[in-house]
C-alpha cells in the first residue's frame, strides 16, 4: 500500500557528545465516496452520497523517532472524514454519551497517541482502538465498512447504534505485545470515563479489555473482551463484549468466521446479543469477490419488552451482503456492494446509512464507490 504524500527525515545535530536522533514524520489518507440506493420496509427510500464504503475516509499524521538501543518513541493522529460533505466525524472526549464533541470538524476522532517502544512491546497514551474494534475489523469480508457490514449487527448493544466504547476509547493506556513470540500476539487497554469522585456516576466511562490471538501461515484466531462501566438506567448499563474469531487464507479464498456476544444491564433487565457470521474473500485477477452472511439471536431478559408489549427476545435479525473490489492499481479501486437486511419480532436494525425500516420489516440497498490511497 502506497500511502505516503510526503516524508520529512530530520537528523538532529549533536550538542557537545549528545547522540544523533533520527525521525521521520509521514502524512496519509483516503478518500472514498461512493452512491448508496437503500429502503426500509414501510418507510420509503433515500438515496445517498456516501463515503467509507470499502475503506474509511481518513487523515493520518504519525511518527517515530529512533531513540537509540531498540526503543523509539511515536505519535499517530488519525481524523476520520466525510469527503462527500467536506466535514469531519464527531469524536468522545470521555466515553459517555455527554462527551460527543468535534461534529463537522477535523478531530482526531479514531486515533490519537503518543507511544514507547522496545523488543518488550509498546506502549500507547490517548485515543486508540479497543480490542473488540480488531476482532470486528480482522474477522469481516467487508472490514466493518459499507453497507454489507456484519457491523450493522455486531455493534447494535443496549438498542441499534454503538456505545460510546464499542470502536474508539479515549483517555486509554494500551499495550501491544511484540514480534517473534512464535505467532502468539495480545492486545490490553484501559481507559477511564474522567468523572469526579464524588459524582453518582463515577465510574462512567471506564473501561478494560483483552486480545489474544495466534497467527501461522494462512490461518489465524484470536478471542476479545471489551467490558465498560456505566449507571444502570432503562437505557444503559454496563456493557460486555466479547468475540472469537478465525481467518484461514486458502489463497484460491479467504474465509471468515466471527461469533460475537453483546450484553448490557440495564436496570429493567439485561440486554443480550450474539451475532454469528461467515464471509469468503475469492480473488480473479485485479478483482475481489466477496460475500458474507450474518445471524443475530436476541436472548434478553423476559422482563424486557417491546413498545407492543412483546418480547424483546423475538427482535432477531440476519443478513446476506455480496460484492466486488476492482483494483486499477495498487492506491485506486472501485467496488459495489449489495446487502439485505431482514428483520423479526420488532426489530429495526438497518444497513449503515439506511432508511430504518418499519418495526419487523427489512432493510437492503445497493452501493457503488471509488476509494483513493495516498
Amino acid at each position: 500500500m502506497n500511502k505516503v504524500l510526503f516524508i520529512l527525515s530530520v537528523v538532529g545535530a549533536s550538542v557537545g557528545t549528545a547522540a544523533f536522533a533520527q525521525s521521520r514524520v509521514v502524512l496519509e489518507g483516503v478518500i472514498d465516496v461512493g452512491v448508496q440506493r437503500l429502503s426500509g420496509g414501510g418507510t420509503g427510500r433515500v438515496t445517498n452520497l456516501s463515503n467509507s464504503g470499502l475503506t474509511t475516509s481518513r487523515l493520518i499524521f504519525r511518527g517515530v523517532e529512533d531513540l537509540g538501543g531498540g526503543l523509539n518513541a511515536g505519535f499517530w493522529l488519525e481524523a476520520g472524514l466525510n469527503p462527500d460533505e467536506g466535514t469531519g466525524r464527531p469524536t468522545n472526549t470521555s466515553n459517555q454519551s455527554s462527551g460527543v464533541a468535534g461534529g463537522g470538524a477535523i478531530v482526531f476522532d479514531r486515533r490519537s497517541y503518543v507511544s514507547l517502544g522496545d523488543r518488550w512491546g509498546e506502549l500507547r497514551l490517548g485515543r486508540d482502538f479497543v480490542p473488540m474494534q480488531y476482532m470486528n475489523i480482522n474477522y469481516d469480508a467487508f472490514n466493518t465498512n459499507g453497507i454489507g457490514r456484519i457491523g450493522n449487527l455486531t455493534y447494535a448493544a443496549a438498542g441499534n447504534g454503538p456505545l460510546p466504547t464499542t470502536i474508539v476509547a479515549s483517555n486509554s493506556l494500551s499495550y501491544w505485545t511484540p514480534a517473534g513470540l512464535g505467532g502468539f500476539y495480545g492486545h490490553a487497554m484501559a481507559a477511564i470515563g474522567e468523572n469526579n469522585s464524588t459524582a453518582a456516576n463515577r465510574g462512567d466511562g471506564d473501561m478494560h479489555g483483552l486480545r489474544v490471538g495466534y497467527a501461522v501461515g494462512s490461518f489465524d484466531i484470536s478471542a476479545g473482551y471489551d467490558r465498560t462501566k456505566y449507571v444502570s438506567t432503562a437505557a444503559l448499563g454496563d456493557y460486555t463484549n466479547s468475540a472469537i474469531g478465525a481467518t484461514w487464507d486458502a489463497q484460491v479464498a479467504k474465509v471468515y468466521v466471527l461469533y460475537s456476544n453483546a450484553k448490557v444491564q440495564l436496570s429493567t433487565g439485561t440486554v443480550k446479543k450474539g451475532v454469528a457470521a461467515i464471509g469468503v474473500r475469492v480473488p480473479v485477477g485485479a478483482t475481489v469477490l466477496r460475500a458474507s452472511y450474518a445471524r443475530l439471536d436476541d436472548r434478553s431478559s423476559s422482563a424486557l419488552r417491546n413498545s407492543d408489549r412483546s418480547a424483546r427476545d423475538m427482535n432477531d435479525a440476519s443478513q446476506i451482503a455480496v460484492g466486488f473490489i476492482h483494483n486499477l492499481s495498487k492506491r485506486t479501486a472501485v467496488y459495489g456492494t449489495y446487502a439485505h437486511l431482514s428483520n423479526t419480532g420488532r426489530g429495526t436494525y438497518t444497513l449503515s446509512g439506511g432508511v430504518t425500516p418499519a418495526a419487523g420489516r427489512n432493510s437492503k440497498g445497493v452501493e457503488f464507490g471509488l476509494r483513493h490511497i495516498f
